[in-house]
């Protein structure tokens, strides 16, 4: 595992319980709020769509993998 993904984990680590148990209501607004600041802060406008779709893609690949090792779903 490189540096960067060790930081990654970490950060995970320390995050996931913040979230656990506000309900998917909260989650969801909190992880929008964070991710719209993380375009509109460290992106020219005319790179936030490309960005934001990639990053929809990484999502969903994500989901996948998640979804295996939560419910063993294929």
């Amino acid at each position: 595992m490189t540096d960067e993904e060790k930081r990654v984990m970490e950060l995970i680590n320390r995050i996931a319980p913040m979230l656990a148990g506000q309900g998917p209501h909260v989650q969801s607004a909190v992880l929008a709020d964070l991710l719209a600041m993380w375009l509109a802060g460290h992106l020219a406008s005319e790179a936030r769509e490309q960005v934001l779709a990639n990053h929809i893609a990484v999502v969903r690949e994500l989901t996948k993998i998640n979804a295996r090792e939560l419910h063993g779903e294929n």
